[in-house]
């Protein structure tokens, strides 16, 4: 009976997911929802358009580390994973990620990008 219950358990959370809000997210991870601070939620498979950026390289979109340049600029991209980075000390930050040109992801920090217009 144990071992039912916990099956159970352990599909309802695979359905169901992790959900991530805005100031409230205390560990690092992988979440299948975030609510924004605008209180827009966020779902792995949602499109995003992206903006343009105020320089040449955009400021919160990312690749590799490296600043995204602007051949991003007014495309629409599907997120593919949410993962907040972090730790206690200076806190925990989310990411929307999509699958970039080449091997590496591209890390967009949402809410910073959409304050800017990096996001529309």
């Amino acid at each position: 009976m144990k071992k039912v219950a916990l099956l159970l358990m352990l599909i309802s959370f695979s359905i169901f997911g992790q959900k991530a809000i805005f100031n409230k997210i205390n560990s690092e991870g992988n979440f299948t929802e975030y609510e924004t601070k605008e209180g827009v939620v966020l779902k792995i498979g949602d499109t995003l358009k992206i903006g343009y950026p105020r320089n040449t390289n955009f400021t919160f979109i990312t690749q590799g580390g490296v600043p995204a340049t602007a051949f991003l600029s007014n495309t629409k991209v599907v997120v593919t994973k949410l993962k907040s980075v972090g730790n206690k000390t200076r806190g925990f930050k989310m990411y929307a990620l999509f699958k970039g040109y080449g091997l590496v992801p591209v890390y967009i920090d949402y809410d910073s990008a959409f304050e800017t217009g990096e996001i529309k």
